[in-house]
């Protein structure tokens, strides 16, 4: 009986599943739908005019549609033009629906192309507007040009200024640092650190904000000497930097306060860093050479044993 029902089960889930899967097939192999056009939604501010005062119960209809028009578009051509203008007029109606925002946002910048981003940001641009208080907003402009485009210029002011405010959790300060060093945005870096460390009250924030500040002023440092070398001897200094010291243009190379590695980048042509600011480097790797001495340590015993056991077993047929 039981094996009865599980099979009926299995055949209901199937059944069930099987419309889902020849839709979607129908929709990839078939001619696309309709793409709606722009004209087919108001501007937001004639929208609270056109639906008469239930504004509210448009504003949830054209989100649900804006849902539908997102899933239809994914399975076909991935394209989501019309979206910025949907979620426009959907806050035009009911601006207490904030999660449209973060929805069409990551729907848009999903595209990965410039005019997307910029759309995209343009929605995040009116949340701020709308949620002026809320980090999110600005945050997540700052991140879109980093993580999408590689626009550092842009991308960085506004992640400090996000995490200037007061919503901001404690942590981001340390992810917008680790960027800013992975992307070379060190005077940046510098800067705002230089502003946080004077305001930080609570001794361990201060003393990691100095240490920061540090971390930053060592890269700006080799960085400086860097460019300075090229521009005499119009070559780059070597990897490991030995160069900067011999040409005098520093004392010596200083130790990363993270115990990382400090090296020239050919390509982007800056000074680096192998812990690229990671906070949790040092101990990560003391973990990591702890982990390779007990599996040498391992290897030897067992070597050891082995060799005992030759021993032992030659010592035997000796006395045989």
């Amino acid at each position: 009986m039981k094996k009865i029902s599980t099979l009926v089960a299995v055949i209901l889930i199937l059944v069930t599943l099987l419309p889902f899967y020849f839709v979607r097939k129908h929709l990839i192999e078939n001619e696309r739908p309709k793409v709606e056009t722009i004209a087919a939604y108001p501007e937001p501010d004639f929208a609270k005019i056109m639906f008469m005062g239930m504004n509210a119960f448009a504003a949830d209809l054209l989100f649900a549609r804006s849902q539908y028009y997102y899933g239809s578009h994914y399975v076909t051509d991935g394209t989501y033009l019309l979206l910025e203008q949907m979620i426009r007029v959907i806050l035009a109606l009911n601006p207490s629906l904030e999660y449209a925002i973060p929805f069409g946002e990551a729907a848009i910048s999903s595209m990965r192309t410039e005019s997307a981003i910029e759309s995209a940001n343009s929605l995040l641009r009116l949340g701020h507007e709308l949620y002026p208080d809320d980090y999110y907003y600005v945050f997540n402009q700052g991140y879109n040009y980093y993580i999408y485009l590689g626009d550092m210029a842009r991308a960085y002011p506004l992640m400090y200024e996000a995490v200037s405010m007061k919503s901001a959790p404690q942590r981001i300060i340390w992810l917008v640092n680790h960027i800013a060093t992975m992307g070379g945005g060190y005077r940046l870096g510098y800067e705002y650190t230089k502003s946080r460390l004077a305001t930080a009250k609570d001794k361990y924030m201060h003393d990691q904000f100095e240490k920061e500040l540090q971390h930053f002023a060592n890269l700006l440092v080799l960085s400086e000497a860097a460019e300075e070398y090229y521009k005499r001897y119009k070559v780059s200094p070597d990897k490991e930097l030995k160069e900067l010291v011999k040409s005098k243009l520093i004392d010596k190379i200083p130790e990363d306060v993270y115990g990382g590695e400090y090296y020239y980048d050919e390509e982007d042509r800056i000074v680096k860093t192998t812990s690229q600011g990671d906070r949790q480097y040092g101990k990560k790797k003391e973990e990591e050479a702890k982990k390779k001495a007990e599996e040498a340590e391992k290897k030897a015993e067992e070597s050891g044993e082995k060799e005992s056991a030759v021993e032992k077993e030659n010592s035997e047929k000796s006395d045989k």
